[in-house]
């Protein structure tokens, strides 16, 4: 216990130093994007001028703060009237997914990108995920004190999209991989689902310019060649991946 204490009252003076840098909970701005392609969105042009963030190591001691993972990723932003988009780029020697299907808790089986996102001013908020095969889960949380509950919800109207570029081999171990990109694209009529999902009624809180949103991408890396299974965000985050204090806040641009 008294090791925890110490751990959290270092952590929370150089937490503070650190945020004046910018290093936690940065704020960034998400351009709106016109005539994006899905199927060609890995190379969208748009990409290029956008600033990418760039994963640190989960904390879970001081000297993690501001630490690279072993394996380094990045991620960017883009948005347009029908989605938000999250293109996610990892270093990866051992890309492995061993789901085959929607809807798993895939960081149980292989490598995979978390995406959390929700309203800076309330409690509800959704962990999707994507993988290097295609896979999506969405999961809808009234709040954090509802982690754990079953909260997943399928809704035929409204779909998440994934897609993926891998330069290497998808779960062959006898080899080494190179770096995998993995692309999500988050309906904006799912995040104004209506209460049967979140609790609040449809437009509490838009996804829309002038709103306070907050978001975190997150990874599994699993890989052979790593002593053990790294865990990594943007932003860098403290305790779990569920720590909603650390997301950054987002600024959709018009």
């Amino acid at each position: 216990m008294k090791k925890c204490v110490l751990l959290l009252a270092m952590f929370s003076v150089l937490l503070g130093s650190a945020a004046d840098a910018g290093t936690f909970r940065p704020k960034i701005k998400v351009p709106k994007v016109k005539n994006f392609d899905f199927a060609t969105g890995i190379d969208n042009p748009a990409w290029e001028t956008v600033p990418a963030g760039q994963f640190l190591k989960l904390i879970g001691n001081v000297n993690d703060i501001n630490r690279k993972p072993e394996e380094g990723a990045s991620v960017k932003y883009l948005y347009d009237d029908q989605y938000f988009y999250v293109r996610a780029e990892f270093i990866d020697s051992d890309i492995v997914v061993n789901a085959t299907s929607d809807g798993g808790h895939f960081y149980k089986n292989g490598d995979v990108l978390e995406i959390f996102i929700k309203p800076g001013k309330s409690n509800y908020y959704w962990e999707i995920y994507g993988t290097p095969n295609n896979l999506n889960t969405r999961f809808v949380y009234g709040s954090r004190s509802n982690l754990g509950l079953p909260s997943g919800f399928k809704h035929d109207d409204v779909k998440i999209k994934v897609t993926s570029r891998i330069n290497g081999t998808l779960n062959k171990r006898d080899d080494r991989d190179q770096s995998c990109i993995i692309l999500v694209a988050i309906p904006l009529a799912e995040l104004n689902l209506p209460h049967l999902k979140t609790g609040h009624p449809a437009g509490t809180v838009p996804f829309a310019p002038g709103e306070d949103w907050r978001v975190q991408s997150a990874r599994y890396n699993y890989s052979r060649y790593l002593d053990k299974y790294e865990l990594s965000s943007y932003p860098q985050t403290f305790g779990g991946y569920h720590s909603l204090e650390y997301f950054a806040q987002i600024e959709l641009l018009k």
